[in-house]
């Protein structure tokens, strides 16, 4: 039998990605074991892996952490707030996290046994950088965001700008990377520190590199089509295209409307996901008002329990609607750019407009409109004309369409679950375990 941790960073969009991972794991027979947070616990277990929880204070609640720093609340999305949250949740956690995959490595020592983690779970670097203790069979990268690797041919995360690989492309994106890292270079010295803390005694890489290219194997929950080329990028990078969302298989009732979506020529699904969907001024509410008019029917899945006034004649509202069911009658997903619902409209071969601009949106919503799939309006508060004019345009112009349906064939093309479990199998028999 084969032994498997998995570790996540205590965060909603973190570990969701891993749990179907863990469940299938578990179904083809492994001993599995999940790393993070406390308060997941109950939703791991339904898994059937064995649930362990992060020592001290790398076992946080982001909503629980936040609140203890009232100064990172009052930060806007940008590079300040993305270097408290690399500080504090992600880099300062390291020990800690290391030395709770060291005991676990240690029930099983001298068994074969592979570590699974999250693009962000730092703790797991030690380990493939020198540092003493239990070496395990293999470490796999999961990666649950846009890729952050640098590259010649691209430029550096969070710019939201497409590849250029011509001369003055790649002259663009040697200096653009150099500036990146130029300024965070105090993030990355209090990374190394950090790492070397625990006894590693290679450096680690520039940070946004090092979750790539530290681990045996990445394997990369997307599709290349949907990823900027990189010429540059290392042999242990696999595709293996996306997780099915488990909020979206789920059985919940339809709505009581229902029998009007199966019968509308065009649906227009409007949703700001269920982590970003505190203010639904934002997106949906504009959106609503945007489609008033148009000959549509726009359906609005909140993500929560929350009241809309004035909804217009032509919108239906849900607080949920299993995507399986309401992506094969979607003409159109209006979207704040989540990577995981992107990528399910992607498979069911839907075009979109993209809104989203915080955290890793920024990329998500610049590949999709550089992969011909959607409109990026490149706001995270689109006024009501500009959604009006973008959904018309995916609407009329059919090479959105042509182009989802594209992508929609690559990922069917893919089965990711048997993929993951077969690179576990391939990695243990490489190291004749």
């Amino acid at each position: 039998m084969t032994h498997i941790i998995i570790a996540a960073t205590p965060a909603y969009g973190h570990v969701a990605p891993l749990r179907p991972i863990a469940a299938d794991l578990v179904r083809r027979g492994n001993q599995v074991t999940f790393l993070t947070g406390s308060a997941f616990r109950a939703s791991i277990e339904e898994t059937g892996a064995r649930f362990v929880a992060l020592p001290g204070e790398a076992d946080f609640d982001i909503a629980e952490l936040v609140a203890r720093h009232p100064e990172r609340a009052e930060l806007e999305p940008g590079p300040a707030a993305m270097s408290w949250d690399l500080t504090n949740v992600f880099i300062k956690p390291i020990p800690l996290q290391h030395a709770a995959l060291q005991r676990l490595l240690a029930e099983h020592h001298g068994e074969p046994v592979v570590v699974l983690h999250d693009t962000s779970y730092l703790g797991a670097m030690p380990m493939g950088l020198g540092a003493p203790g239990i070496r395990p069979a293999a470490v796999i990268g999961i990666g649950i965001v846009p890729l952050t690797l640098s590259s010649t041919d691209t430029a550096p995360f969070g710019l939201g700008l497409p590849p250029d690989a011509s001369p003055e492309g790649r002259a663009r994106n040697i200096e653009a990377n150099r500036a990146v890292q130029d300024a965070f270079a105090e993030i990355q010295s209090l990374a190394v520190e950090t790492v070397r803390s625990t006894g590693a005694t290679r450096e680690l890489p520039f940070f946004l590199d090092a979750a790539v290219t530290v681990p045996d194997r990445y394997l990369h929950l997307s599709i290349e089509d949907l990823e900027y080329p990189r010429s540059d990028a290392p042999a242990s990078l696999r595709f293996v295209g996306a997780v099915p969302d488990e909020r979206s298989t789920r059985s919940v009732p339809l709505p009581e409307w229902w029998s009007e979506v199966e019968a509308a020529e065009r649906v227009v699904v409007v949703t700001q996901g269920t982590l970003a969907n505190h203010d639904l001024t934002e997106l949906i509410e504009p959106t609503l008002k945007a489609l008033a008019d148009l000959d549509v029917l726009v359906v609005a899945a909140l993500g929560r329990d929350a009241q809309l006034a004035d909804v217009p004649a032509n919108a239906r509202v849900a607080e949920f609607i299993p995507f399986t069911d309401l992506l094969p009658h979607a003409s159109v997903l209006v979207s704040n750019g989540g990577y995981g619902g992107v990528q399910q409209a992607l498979r069911y071969g839907v075009p979109m407009v993209l809104a989203g601009q915080s955290e890793d949106k920024v990329e998500v919503t610049a590949r999709t409109a550089w992969a011909g799939a959607a409109i990026n309006l490149a706001t995270q508060r689109p006024a009501v004309a500009d959604i009006r004019k973008a959904v018309e345009s995916v609407l009329d112009t059919p090479t959105y369409r042509e182009r989802a349906v594209h992508l929609s064939t690559q990922y069917w093309k893919h089965d990711a679950l048997a993929e993951i479990h077969a690179s576990i199998g391939e990695l243990i028999a490489q190291r004749g375990a």
